[in-house]
């Protein structure tokens, strides 16, 4: 199916410095090919310069085991919720990352789920890290699939992995959940493609260093990290914890920096109609210091699909998304007329140009921005430049200010938004969503949109400043974005999360909302019911493409039931958490006209401490003329 095969894209923006997986004990090397990763210039870290300084946790022992250490660890990078599925290879680790109050353990599903929890955990999280943990082989892999995707978004994660006993390991024996083999070392090989590093734990002279060492590296590189930790280290004594040592990226060259305004002036200045373009790789720039840089030049600003909520909507400078076809009105054209790009942490797949406004070509008019290095149009290369340096140094260069470059802008109409109201009793037009939820939106919320037609209906969502935006635009797994809900509601628990998913992806993944329900997590799934996978009905038809119709409004009672048994089976189980399955709080509703639409968005917002599902009965033939488009591409 489309979206779901496992890509080894890999973006030189996410790394810096030596990207050689360090293990605490020998793992073949891969001989058939050269492992070029890592080749990247000594940068500033964007990234990391936006983390929150590390804190002083209040987790304290007066002995501490290497499972305590890491919760303090955890706690000093700033996680306060972490995503777990227990297996038999983990649980002595899980009771002592129990021992910390501060952390807050959440169970899910599925270790596919709680791997995509950690995704949007860490996209939302002021300190930008996630940890999960799950269990040896059949957990580690079933979370390799979501790890892939938090890769090509450049996210730490942190998969922490219970793996069999040292001594285990050492025998001459198969052992359960491997692969009926004596090499153990699969799961860290496969991570390696998709990781800074992937190490096992099974020295206890050096365990505490190489933890240390690889989460820094996930903070500094902006990429997962695999940790295996077997189930008898867990428990052994370690030194009391120092402050996590992180190293700081080598500061931008001054040379570099005047070599990047200087060419970057020449191009400038011998522009008559140029634009910027903001692309997903410059959610490492503080927006302070990216505003700063819009205003300066006062060209008309796009943003790429993925760079939504980038820069404020309401912007004047603002005139919407550059997507080829599926470009806001009058847009694809403003920009193929223009003689400069200036390109601020663009990144361009077939899923950005659909073969058409085609990347290659218009190098030779694009000023490309990115973490780490300039492209300039001549094809000068200068390296050694961070993203906010480039930035910073671009607006105190000399620029010609002339009314072509700098005149006021006013955004197109397109961007303005509909207040016509639709008659009541029509059935629910995909229109009339788009809509309401612009209406419902407000300045600290998140939007989310799944792989499908969710992409193009959320660009006709206006969202308020504050409001950010999330997707996974180059993996593309259908149904990464329930879990990855749970994670942002959790992650930044003061606004909400609104999801837009369609009935097919929703299917994927759907049991994450009980976990939802468990955590009393409020975010707004809304659900296309729309019969099917109707973005590949657009792509190539077909019987494979339609599925069973089920009763997702219900789902939120079938997922909150009251327990058979008194005390719900487990002597773990709080009062407040026995009662919470009683009244659990939910608002499930089924739509079919846009009159219940608005009735729902109403209730909603009266009720906004509840977890809302709604079901939107959308006819199979009502999507986005995008997505009508899409079809020819891929065939």
């Amino acid at each position: 199916m489309l979206f779901r095969s496992l890509t080894r894209w890999t973006k030189s923006c996410f790394r810096s410095g030596s990207d050689k997986d360090e293990v605490s004990r020998e793992i073949p090397e891969k001989k058939e090919e050269e492992d070029v990763r890592g080749q990247t210039a000594d940068v500033d870290d964007t990234c990391v310069g936006l983390r929150r300084p590390l804190k002083q946790p209040e987790f304290h022992q007066d002995k501490h085991t290497l499972g305590t250490f890491l919760a303090y660890r955890m706690e000093e990078i700033g996680v306060k919720d972490y995503f777990v599925v227990p297996g038999d290879f983990n649980l002595t680790l899980l009771d002592q990352l129990l021992k910390n109050d501060s952390l807050r353990l959440v169970g899910c599903c599925n270790e596919l789920n709680a791997g995509y929890a950690a995704d949007g955990y860490a996209r939302a999280s002021p300190a930008r890290v996630a940890v999960v943990v799950v269990t040896f082989m059949v957990g580690s892999l079933s979370v390799l699939n979501a790890i892939a995707g938090a890769l090509t978004d450049g996210l730490s994660v942190i998969v922490i992995c219970g793996c069999p006993a040292t001594k285990l390991l050492k025998d001459d024996r198969l052992i359960h959940h491997g692969l009926s083999t004596t090499d153990y070392d699969q799961a860290l090989r496969m991570f390696r493609e998709v990781t800074a590093s992937a190490v096992r734990l099974d020295n206890a002279a050096n365990a505490r260093e190489v933890l240390d060492r690889t989460i820094a590296e996930s903070l500094t590189k902006s990429m997962p990290v695999y940790i295996e930790v077997p189930a008898d280290v867990g428990t052994v004594p370690v030194g009391r914890p120092s402050p996590l040592v992180i190293n700081e990226p080598a500061p931008s060259k001054a040379d570099a920096i005047a070599a990047v305004s200087n060419a970057f002036s020449r191009s400038w200045n011998h522009a008559a109609q140029p634009v910027m373009i903001i692309g997903p790789l410059a959610r490492g720039c503080p927006q302070p210091l990216l505003l700063d840089f819009i205003e300066r030049l006062g060209c008309p600003v796009f943003c790429q699909p993925d760079g939504k909520s980038l820069i404020p909507e309401d912007h004047d400078q603002f005139f919407g998304t550059f997507w080829g076809f599926a470009s806001d009105p009058g847009i694809e054209k403003l920009a193929l007329e223009s003689d400069l790009w200036v390109v601020v942490g663009g990144r361009w797949s077939d899923l950005h140009h659909w073969g058409k406004a085609v990347y290659g070509p218009e190098s030779i008019r694009t000023v490309d921005v990115q973490d780490g290095y300039v492209g300039m149009p001549s094809g000068e290369r200068i390296e050694g430049v961070s993203l906010r340096a480039t930035l910073s140094g671009i607006i105190g260069a000399s620029l010609t200010s002339n009314c072509e470059t700098c005149r006021p802008v006013k955004p197109l109409s397109a961007n303005v938004t509909d207040t016509t109201t639709p008659d009541p009793n029509i059935p629910l037009p995909m229109t009339t969503i788009s809509q309401g939820i612009g209406h419902l939106l407000k300045g600290n919320d998140t939007l989310i949109a799944d792989s499908g037609d969710s992409w193009f209906n959320a660009q006709r969502v206006r969202l308020p400043r504050g409001a950010d935006y999330q997707v996974q635009m180059i993996y593309s797994s259908i149904g990464w974005s329930l879990p990855a809900t749970l994670g942002i509601q959790l992650a930044r628990p003061d606004g909400r999360a609104i999801l837009m998913i369609g009935d097919g992806a929703f299917q994927m993944t759907a049991q994450e909302l009980s976990t939802m329900i468990r955590a009393k997590a409020n975010p707004i799934i809304l659900v296309m019911n729309n019969l099917g996978y109707v973005i590949e009905t657009a792509i190539h038809d077909g019987p494979y493409n339609y599925i069973s119709n089920w009763d997702y409004a219900g789902l939120g009672n079938c997922f909150s039931k009251a327990w058979h048994a008194v005390d719900g089976g487990s002597r773990f189980a709080s009062a407040e958490e026995s009662a919470s399955r009683l009244a659990p709080g939910i608002i499930s509703l089924r739509v079919k006209t846009a009159g219940e639409w608005h009735k729902a968005l109403e209730r909603i917002e009266r009720e906004p401490e509840k977890l809302a599902i709604l079901e939107c009965c959308v006819h199979p033939t009502d999507y986005s003329e995008g997505l009508r488009q899409l079809g020819p591409v891929f065939r």
